[in-house]
């Protein structure tokens, strides 16, 4: 009896894995529309930290919008002056890689990034141009890691495991992403980015949620450099959903625009 056991096992372990990998697609589709608006305005106060020491403080503003062919995300530095207006953009067509586009008023130069180019740091921070990149679902691998478990201030969380596939594992910075998704709201309020190695070199972990206009959204966040000992706080000054913000926002025009 016991080698027959032993001779299924692996047969219906291999059978689970293809349902299990649906459930977690599944789980992190229904994230994605949970958290999406039809547009939206988030002003932040930004902190960077070296070690516990405050260094820089910054404010920006992000916007995103769902359009017919498009998805766009413009963030937008507002002080102080020395990165008043330093902006990117990213486009989200659907196609193996988004479109990513920084300007810097300095110098007057807006840039498209090639795609390895997304893993370099964002003006100092301790985020790399595709962290403000979406869950990209279409690119990625799921797999659940285990039932509900408590995580940071939350009671359950799920944890969803995403290995980069095909070009995005060319061009990702990271070999994998482990999304602790808050039970409840489905909202990612811990993110584990590994390296190259597997090794764990960075944690977005989230200080609470509030619901503003029927989503789920973070009171502050805080990006932890593991490997540098370093921090970036974003804490959150203001929500607006579905303001009305125009498509023309979303364009290489509106990022050379300063304010």
């Amino acid at each position: 009896m016991t080698r027959r056991l032993l001779a299924v096992l692996p047969v219906l372990l291999t059978c689970s894995w293809p349902a299990l990998a649906d459930d977690a697609l599944s789980i992190m589709q229904d994230s994605d529309r949970r958290m999406k608006a039809q547009d939206e305005q988030i002003d932040y106060r930004m902190e960077l930290f070296e070690a516990d020491h405050l260094t820089f403080t910054r404010q920006l503003t992000r916007l995103d919008k769902r359009m017919s062919d498009r998805t766009g995300t413009l963030v937008r530095f507002t002080a102080p002056a020395a990165v008043k207006n330093v902006a990117l953009l990213i486009e989200d067509s659907g196609a193996a890689t988004n479109d990513i586009w920084s300007y810097t008023p300095s110098t007057k130069n807006l840039r498209r990034l090639a795609g390895s180019q997304k893993q370099n740091w964002f003006m100092g921070t301790d985020f790399t141009y595709e962290d403000f990149e979406d869950y990209k679902l279409a690119s990625y691998q799921f797999a659940s890691l285990g039932k509900p478990e408590p995580c940071l201030s939350w009671p359950a969380c799920r944890r969803i495991e995403a290995r980069a596939q095909t070009e995005e594992a060319r061009i990702s910075g990271y070999s994998r992403k482990v999304y602790y998704l808050e039970e409840s709201s489905r909202y990612p309020v811990q993110i584990d980015y590994f390296d190259a190695q597997g090794t764990l070199v960075k944690q977005l972990k989230t200080d609470g949620l509030q619901v503003v206009g029927g989503f789920s959204r973070p009171t502050a966040q805080t990006m932890f450099n593991l490997a540098a000992n370093k921090s970036t706080r974003m804490i959150v000054e203001k929500v607006s959903i579905n303001p009305g913000i125009a498509e023309a926002n979303f364009t290489q025009r509106a990022l050379r625009t300063e304010h």
